[in-house]
């Protein structure tokens, strides 16, 4: 089901210069059929005929699970947690997302989180709790007690001051 929730999606994260990757420790043949069924077979939560076009990585040794920590450890050798790492384009993982085998992922939150990373990147900003986007951000607090002060006092035009450390601005476009 999240292998078609994924790539139905996929035009989002495309739009957003994001490339999904799958990773499975089923062999490739198993990949296949998988994916076949998925095509032709399977239809849920009104997706049907879709069709996976971003790479699985067939793991069957289990090295690259193992490296990033995908693996339950009071579980057989072969129960993989269900992951969502999101690496930016210097190869950095910048969120780490882990859910348990009977529950599966959120992919609009992980869809939310990537926008979210993207506007800090992009603004210098923060984005609040349940942060959507279009939502006002979060403006980051002031290095010193006299810039503290004058924030409080002059606040910049356009911003919202609860406090010294908390001041929000409308989302940049």
């Amino acid at each position: 089901m999240e292998f078609m929730t994924f790539a139905a999606l996929q035009p989002e994260f495309e739009k957003r210069n994001c490339t999904l990757i799958g990773l499975s420790i089923d062999s490739t043949y198993s990949h296949i059929a998988r994916l076949r069924t998925i095509k032709e077979k399977i239809e849920f939560k009104g997706m049907k005929g879709i069709e996976v076009n971003f790479p699985v990585i067939s793991d069957l040794t289990m090295e690259v699970s193992k490296a990033f920590g995908m693996l339950q450890p009071a579980a057989s050798t072969t129960q993989a947690v269900r992951a969502v790492f999101i690496i930016d384009p210097q190869a950095i993982v910048r969120a780490m997302l882990y859910y348990p085998l009977s529950n599966g992922r959120n992919v609009a939150e992980v869809l939310r989180l990537l926008c979210a990373l993207q506007m800090s990147d992009e603004h210098k900003v923060a984005t609040p709790a349940n942060w959507q986007p279009g939502d006002d951000v979060i403006v980051p607090p002031p290095g010193s007690c006299g810039a503290a002060k004058e924030r409080v006092e002059k606040p910049a035009p356009g911003t919202t001051v609860l406090d010294w450390f908390i001041v929000t601005k409308p989302c940049p476009k």
